[in-house]
Order: structure tokens, then C-alpha cells, then sequence
């Protein structure tokens, strides 16, 4: 009878051992993703509806005219160009550009031309930025040019015509 006893008493240990524990564990869960992570990006986001697109707009008037600047290494040698009022343009000193039109949109100066005497005689279109305009002076950035890059250009004075 001792040896049921003892049979009797290691079936309940084995039993209670084995059953799960009823109630929840007091180990605490979190969801990570509702974790409040404080922002610590230095990105600016601006507001682009609130800029004006075009700030700059010349009168193409005020471009009509001979523009030169002295040529680089000749300093005492002068090339530019002459716009006029229906849109056509020539060049000055520059014989293997030709300049055939222009046109001006807000800040931005289109010159149509073409190269001459070279192999590769394709038409381009230069895009170039007016960076400041003067009844005298005309700045301009090329597109296709180097940061910082300016073509400085003077405005000669137009001879007037003697009259008899």
C-alpha cells in the first residue's frame, strides 16, 4: 500500500507539473510600431504654392540692340551680337557662329544658330539666363555653362544717320 502511496504521490507531482498555468503571465508586450519617435530629420520641406514661379520679366525692347564684349585673349578685339526688333539676330567677330533668331520669355533669352565652316553644322538653340539688363549693360548666364559662369555684354550707342 505504501508503494500506491508513493505511485499516487509522483502521478500528482507529474500532473500539477505538467498543466499549464491558468491567468495571464505578468510579462508586459508592446507593440513597437505605436512607439512615438521623435522626428530628427533636418530635410526643409518649402511650400512651392506660395512662391511666384517668374519673378523676373524684361521688356524685349530693352534687348534690341548691338551687344559686344571683348574677345577672350584679345582684348583690344570686340564680338557679339545685334538683336533686332522682328526677332532676327546676326552675329559680329564670331565667323563661325551664325545667329539666325531670338526670343525672350520672362528671364530666359533663346538664341537660335547654327556653326559654319566646321564639320558638325547643327542648328542649336542656346539658353541663356539674363541675369541683370541696363539701357548699357546685359548679363547672361548660359545654361550649358559652369556655376557661376557670366558673359558680360555693353551696349553700343547706335550711330544716327546724318541728315543732308
Amino acid at each position: 500500500m505504501v508503494n500506491n502511496k508513493h505511485l499516487y504521490y509522483i502521478a500528482f507531482l507529474f500532473l500539477a507539473a505538467c498543466q499549464s498555468k491558468t491567468g495571464p503571465e505578468s510579462t508586459d508586450v508592446t507593440d513597437s510600431s505605436l512607439l512615438k519617435v521623435p522626428d530628427t530629420s533636418t530635410v526643409t520641406v518649402i511650400d512651392t504654392s506660395i512662391l511666384p514661379l517668374d519673378t523676373i520679366t524684361y521688356d524685349p525692347t530693352q534687348l534690341v540692340g548691338t551687344w559686344m564684349q571683348p574677345v577672350p585673349g584679345l582684348e583690344k578685339e570686340r564680338q557679339g551680337f545685334r538683336l533686332n526688333k522682328d526677332g532676327s539676330m546676326r552675329s559680329i567677330n564670331t565667323y563661325t557662329l551664325v545667329y539666325e533668331k531670338w526670343q525672350l520669355a520672362h528671364d530666359t533669352l533663346l538664341l537660335w544658330n547654327h556653326a559654319e565652316g566646321v564639320k558638325d553644322t547643327a542648328h542649336i538653340i542656346d539658353t541663356t539666363i539674363v541675369k541683370a539688363l541696363t539701357d548699357s549693360s546685359l548679363t547672361l548666364y548660359p545654361t550649358k555653362a559652369a556655376e557661376g559662369y557670366l558673359e558680360q555684354y555693353v551696349k553700343e550707342k547706335e550711330k544716327s544717320k546724318k541728315r543732308p
